[in-house]
């Protein structure tokens, strides 16, 4: 998806809102390692419109999406995995964009072989 306004568009936030509800994605008294999806995995693959150089101005890009992984994914349960980020194709080279295009294809060939990230807090935060 492409990162819109620092979080997922608002047609895949409706989508999340309307499919991962209590009973089936979580129960209050059963959240984080304890949640009902933890035998499921999330990576979040995502575009961006500005440069690596002008998030880190900011600091980590982990901050923006800690609401994302953590908040949603984690809190239902779901093991996350290293968010996979291209940032600003629309900006770069033909050939910058298919080395990206390359990336994300041998990303998905070795995925299940990945270790989930460290939801905490420290990990973020850090």
């Amino acid at each position: 998806f492409p990162l819109f306004w620092f979080n997922m568009p608002a047609i895949l936030k409706g989508w999340m809102d309307r499919v991962l509800v209590q009973g089936f994605a979580y129960d209050l008294s059963k959240a984080y390692d304890g949640g009902l999806l933890q035998d499921k995995l999330s990576l979040f693959s995502f575009t961006t419109g500005g440069s690596k150089e002008k998030y880190a101005i900011r600091g980590d890009i982990r901050y923006l999406l800690w609401p994302m992984q953590h908040g949603i994914m984690h809190f239902c349960g779901v093991k996350v995995l290293e968010p996979h980020i291209c940032y600003a194709p629309e900006n770069v080279s033909e050939e910058k964009r298919k080395e990206m295009l390359t990336a994300w294809t041998q990303r998905l060939r070795t995925l299940w072989k990945e270790e989930p990230i460290d939801c905490s807090p420290e990990w973020y935060f850090k």
